[in-house]
């Protein structure tokens, strides 16, 4: 079987979270959710590296950028995703000098959804080998 690739959505509110993360589980990708900053962080310390994490801004605990701030320190090359409502040109900046380069807009239809994803997932590489954790090379 073809495996899709393990995905973090991190989103606070709940009826969009659970939506999304069935639709995602539905289309064959390996889903883990978060309702806050907090624990997105800590189902990436936990769980990650993933293939794909889909974060949105506005977050209790840690905002969307402080969470791609401890993801990109830890884990430089983890693609992250953001989905939210508003993108104000601050977090955008900030976000594209840590690396986060790929945005979506709320609301978004679930096929462009899932077109980003496949588009993200195939930047550099593609999948991450199932079931390890990927250990960046140590500098030289």
């Amino acid at each position: 079987m073809d495996r899709r690739g393990t995905l973090l959505v991190v989103e606070d509110e709940a009826v969009l979270r659970s939506l999304v993360s069935h639709f995602l589980r539905h289309e064959g990708y390996d889903v883990s959710e978060a309702e806050d900053g907090g624990e997105g962080v800590r189902r990436f310390r936990e769980e990650g590296p993933f293939d794909l994490i889909l974060l949105d801004l506005n977050l209790p605990v840690f905002s969307g950028v402080e969470v791609s701030r401890q993801v990109k320190e830890e884990r430089p090359d983890q693609k992250i995703m953001i989905l939210s409502a508003v993108i104000v040109r601050e977090h955008e900046e900030a976000l594209r000098k840590i690396g986060v380069n790929h945005f979506l807009t709320k609301p978004y239809h679930p096929e462009n959804l899932l077109a980003h994803i496949r588009l993200e997932l195939n930047r550099n590489g593609g999948l991450r080998e199932s079931g390890s954790k990927q250990i960046p090379p140590s500098p030289a």
